[in-house]
């Protein structure tokens, strides 16, 4: 589950079925999907930081990123920033590699969906992986609130990387 953070409540969000999920009075007032943050609290209450937890949270972010990866290949215009939350109390070293596990899982997912397009060139393909997973050791793409935990990816980055490969559609 996605978990936005909207008007002091949060709402659980299913990626793939956004309007099941929101009341309809709500879901008139929000912008299309594609111009939405992705807000994901990971393991939101500091008591429920489990291993599970902490995957899902992972795995959501990882999930939500390729989604930004996949638009931008696809040539379309990507709108939606990344915003992870963390428990107050959490060590920023946690967080910087937490933040890091996740671009590299989604660059994974975003690589591999690429590389089942026969119009991805290979080598191409290949050099955008090695320099976004460099990007994602060295912390580059995200903007830290440290006081507040909380880290956005913005979408520039995402259509930065894949311009410089020649990887757009």
């Amino acid at each position: 589950m996605i978990r936005f953070l909207l008007a002091g409540a949060i709402l659980a969000v299913s990626a793939t079925a956004f309007a099941q999920q929101i009341p309809p009075e709500i879901e008139a007032r929000l912008p299309p999907p594609y111009f939405r943050v992705y807000v994901i609290a990971v393991c939101a209450a500091s008591e429920d930081i489990t291993d599970d937890c902490m995957q899902a949270g992972r795995r959501n972010a990882a999930y939500a990123l390729s989604e930004m990866y996949l638009r931008a290949y696809g040539g379309k215009l990507v709108w939606n920033a990344l915003r992870l939350r963390f428990p107050y109390g959490w060590a920023e070293a946690s967080q910087t590699r937490f933040l890091r596990d996740v671009e590299s899982e989604g660059i994974a997912i975003a690589n591999a969906s690429i590389a089942r397009d026969v119009a991805a060139n290979g080598e191409r393909l290949d050099n955008w992986r090695m320099d976004a997973i460099r990007e994602a050791a060295l912390g580059s793409n995200w903007s830290h609130e440290w006081s507040q935990y909380r880290h956005d990816f913005a979408p520039a980055h995402v259509t930065r990387q894949l311009v410089q490969a020649e990887m757009t559609r």
